[in-house]
C-alpha cells in the first residue's frame, strides 16, 4: 500500500497551559499545503529481518530504529505480531522545516499498516 503524508504550516501557537503530566495545553492553527512526502508498505512473507527500510529523496538523520515509520510498524508488531515489511520512503519535505510532517508520517504508517494487514 502506497500512502502521501502531506505537510501543514502552523500559523499560530498559542501556550494555553501546563498538564500535571507535563505537557502544554495547546491552540493552534494548521494549514495543509500541497507537499507530501510517498510512504509504501509491502509485506515479505520470507525475509530474515523484521524490516527493511529504504530510503530516497531528501536523507534523514538517524538509524533504521529512529524512524518514525518503522517505530509504529513495530509498536503494532508487540501487539498483533505482524510480519515482515519492507518500508519505502520517499523524502520530498525537509525534516524540521516547521512543516508538520512527522506526525502525518506516524498516522499513514499506521494506516498503511491496518489496511496492509487488516
Amino acid at each position: 500500500m502506497i500512502t502521501f503524508p502531506n505537510a501543514k504550516i502552523n500559523l499560530g501557537l498559542y501556550i494555553t497551559g501546563k498538564r500535571p503530566d507535563g505537557y502544554h495545553n495547546l491552540e493552534t492553527v494548521f494549514y495543509p499545503v500541497p507537499l507530501e512526502d510517498a510512504l509504501e508498505i509491502r509485506t515479505l512473507p520470507n525475509a530474515d529481518s523484521k524490516f527493511l527500510l529504504y530510503q530516497y529523496g531528501i536523507q534523514i538523520n538517524g538509524t533504521a530504529g529512529e524512524n518514525l515509520a518503522v517505530k509504529a510498524y513495530l509498536l503494532l508488531d508487540k501487539l498483533f505480531h505482524l510480519p515482515p515489511i519492507e518500508i519505502h520512503l520517499y523524502k520530498h519535505i525537509p525534516s524540521g522545516a516547521g512543516m508538520e510532517v512527522a506526525h502525518r508520517m506516524r498516522l499513514s504508517c499506521l494506516n498503511c499498516s491496518t489496511n496492509t494487514f487488516n
